[in-house]
């Protein structure tokens, strides 16, 4: 599982008076002294609070969160949480997996209340794919096929027209997409019945988003490595995350919640979940791609001047060698290891291929 904290910072803006978190929600830094006994009670109060599905609302406050103002609360509580464990730098792995899925449940016991509630705005959209963001860096395919099931499942019926207010997010989308490439790969069943049945109001086809997915599933459908390996380096991801969130505010819900705080999307947060969907899927494919590669090649050169190892980089969508000279290399003594290959003797950079 990946650490939320130790992905690598894209965009990590300073403070301006406001604690935002980790690039958070815009919310107003709390005041100390005379409200703190009343936060530490609130907060206690929260800790314990009942899960909808639990609790069936027979349980004593069991149907708290079914309560707009209660669940903006909760939010806030589990954001404290967040911000603390973002600023952890002593935790074990262990620790931070355990850290991870407990914000996870948390985030879990919001959006069954949010449902139980039948809330629909601004607020319910950002909870949901604030857990997109994380249930993705934290690779939970469990909490990513509860969550997923809110961006992809569309009736046919769909309305067309839906009201910007009320709809996800253009990146929201895109990430829940890719998840899906990920959790079904090779097969792209799923997939293909998802993007079909989002209107367009959400994902224009002339969009350059929608263009880069369709592609993306192109090359991975035709086994196209070397396609795929392009269409997810360093300038196409940017140049398709720009069209995802092109500023920080534009990328801010109008407030439909009963709090007059604005609710923004984390820059840093979605580019981090983007970043490592496609880093997935790129995992996924390079395993494909080595079996094919092993079951069609009994040797492979691979020196210096070699135009077999610039191919071989493009086939398993590894860094380019201007980013990481090694990448190829290291995985090369990987797969050594494994008892995959084994170097040639008397001849530098040739391998003989086990299969």
């Amino acid at each position: 599982m990946l650490s939320w904290r130790n992905s690598e910072n894209y965009n990590n803006t300073g403070g301006n008076g406001n604690d935002r978190g980790h690039g958070g929600r815009g919310r107003t830094r709390l005041s100390q002294g005379r409200g703190a006994s009343t936060r530490n009670t609130g907060n206690r109060r929260l800790e314990t609070i009942a899960s909808v599905s639990r609790s069936s609302g027979v349980e004593k406050g069991g149907d708290a969160l079914k309560d707009f103002r209660t669940q903006e609360e909760y939010r806030d509580f589990i954001q404290e949480k967040l911000d603390l464990f973002w600023k952890r730098s002593d935790l074990t792995e262990q620790q931070n997996r355990e850290i991870q899925e407990n914000l996870l449940i948390l985030f879990r016991k919001l959006r069954e209340g949010i449902v139980a509630s039948q809330r629909n705005d601004a607020f319910m959209n950002e909870v949901y794919e604030t857990s997109l963001c994380l249930a993705t860096l934290s690779d939970n395919s469990r909490q990513l096929d509860s969550i997923l099931s809110h961006f992809l499942q569309h009736s046919s019926e769909t309305n067309d027209k839906i009201s910007p207010q009320q709809s996800c997010s253009l990146y929201a989308i895109i990430i829940a997409l890719l998840n899906q490439l990920v959790l079904s790969y090779p097969s792209q069943t799923s997939y293909r019945k998802s993007i079909q049945s989002i209107p367009s109001s959400l994902l224009q086809p002339s969009s350059k988003s929608h263009r880069w997915i369709t592609n993306l599933s192109l090359s991975l459908w035709s086994n196209n490595f070397c396609r795929f390996d392009k269409l997810t380096r360093q300038p196409f991801l940017d140049s398709v995350f720009s069209e995802l969130l092109p500023d920080l505010l534009s990328a801010e819900f109008t407030s439909l919640s009963i709090s007059s705080r604005p609710i923004k999307a984390d820059r840093d947060l979605v580019r981090k979940a983007f970043h490592h969907a496609v880093d997935r899927l790129r995992a996924r494919v390079r395993n494909s791609a080595w079996t094919i590669i092993r079951s069609s090649y009994r040797e492979l050169s691979c020196n210096a001047e070699s135009e077999t190892r610039e191919w071989l980089i493009r086939s398993l969508a590894l860094d380019a060698p201007s980013q990481d000279s090694c990448s190829l290399d290291t995985w090369l003594v990987e797969k050594r290891v494994a008892g995959h290959i084994r170097p040639k003797e008397g001849i530098d950079g040739r391998w003989i291929i086990h299969r």
